[in-house]
């Protein structure tokens, strides 16, 4: 019996399959489209012929739900990793905060948890000159705010994100991924401490990482931001909690604003930096 042409180049189409990691539907009709361009399959496969057949060969289908949105990616591979499933999700999407930390083998904390984030099309801006230390104070007896776009798989806590558009200023390529900067994931993480375990923790965790900072680096990636909250004189007094010297800050401490902030939200009792005016 003659054979197809799926079937004589089976081992090469298995083999761009697999490289291609975690692909959604979408993603395999265009595999099919590229293999047809190359001859490797009849111009007659219909992409459900040709998902049977994938599925024949051990394709195998991984869904998480997020804000009631089903995503499914499949894949060749038996091996499943988190990163490269979490990293399929989001188009144009890179690893924040601890996530990108850990996959730099840099921490490993809660690795549990993997943070996907992406970039708006087009920035917010706010006017920093308009808040107010009763503002401030009304926002932070809150309890803190998270994203309800999260899930589980596999034991794994998988939380989408999205910042601000910063012309992607400290994201860097590692390993195939997008991914934060130390400098970067720093401010980020002191940013949205909701999503560590406590302030202490983050400076435990920096503390081990001194020598990887970059404080000018820091500063002009705070600037890019522009937060309106006065996070110049948080990340001076998490980089003198750190290790940092106070003569090392002086350009965060002449960022100084006449208000008093917080290092985390809800606290029932804080104490005052005086120098940072910053409770804690």
């Amino acid at each position: 019996m003659k054979k197809d042409y799926y079937t004589l180049n089976r081992e090469k189409i298995i083999s761009i399959v697999k490289s291609k990691g975690f692909l959604s539907i979408d993603d395999i009709s265009i595999i099919l489209d590229e293999l047809k361009e190359e001859n490797l399959v009849s111009n007659s496969l219909t992409q459900n012929d040709f998902y049977l057949k994938l599925l024949n060969d051990g394709l195998v289908a991984h869904t998480i739900s997020i804000r009631d949105i089903e995503k499914i990616r499949y894949t060749l591979n038996k091996e499943f990793n988190i990163y490269d499933f979490v990293y399929s999700l989001e188009k144009n999407g890179f690893f924040p905060m601890f996530t990108s930390l850990n996959i730099q083998g840099l921490t490993n904390f809660r690795d549990n948890f993997i943070f996907i984030s992406k970039e708006r099309m087009k920035r917010v801006n706010f006017n920093s000159k308009d808040i107010t230390q009763e503002a401030i104070d009304k926002a932070f007896k809150n309890k803190p705010r998270r994203t309800k776009a999260h899930n589980t798989i596999y034991n794994y806590n998988i939380v989408m994100l999205e910042s601000n558009n910063t012309q992607e200023i400290g994201i860097i390529n590692y390993n195939g991924y997008k991914i934060s900067s130390i400098n970067r994931a720093f401010i980020e993480i002191i940013s949205n401490i909701q999503y560590s375990k406590t302030p202490d923790d983050v400076i435990y965790e920096f503390k081990n990482l001194k020598d990887n900072l970059d404080i000018n680096e820091i500063f002009n990636i705070i600037e890019k931001f522009d937060f309106v909250y006065p996070y110049y004189q948080l990340a001076g007094y998490y980089l003198e909690k750190i290790g940092f010297l106070k003569d090392e800050l002086y350009k965060f401490f002449n960022k100084k604003t006449d208000l008093i902030f917080y290092t985390v939200k809800n606290k029932e009792k804080y104490t005052l930096d005086e120098y940072w005016s910053i409770k804690y």
